[in-house]
């Protein structure tokens, strides 16, 4: 998949995941929560945009449902549990198959 088309992809989950400044700027313990979770969204997504670039087969290990549930105020424990967990289920994932990519440029 192209870059352009992998951007088209994630686009509307990377704006879900998109810290606001309000939240960057407040200290309190939910925006704390919710900067955390936001945070391992978008290195979730992260590592599944190079899994579409690079054409791999995986299975998401979470829905569009659950990624808007965890980031419904108040933020709980078990959305910062969920958000780890689905963040580090996106790494062994892309690790897993990165080992197959080729890294060699193309040559015209």
């Amino acid at each position: 998949m192209t870059k352009d088309k992998v951007k088209a992809k994630w686009a509307v989950a990377k704006r879900l995941v998109e810290i606001t400044q309000a939240e960057y700027a407040s200290h309190n313990v939910e925006a704390q929560a919710i900067k955390f979770v936001k945070t391992k969204l978008q290195i979730a997504i992260y590592y599944l945009s190079q899994l579409d670039e690079h054409d791999s087969n995986y299975t998401m290990p979470f829905t569009g449902n659950q990624m808007k549930q965890a980031l419904k105020a108040p933020i709980t424990k078990q959305n910062v549990k969920d958000a780890a967990d689905w963040c580090h289920q996106c790494r062994l994932i892309r690790d897993k198959a990165c080992t197959n990519w080729n890294y060699e440029e193309a040559t015209a």
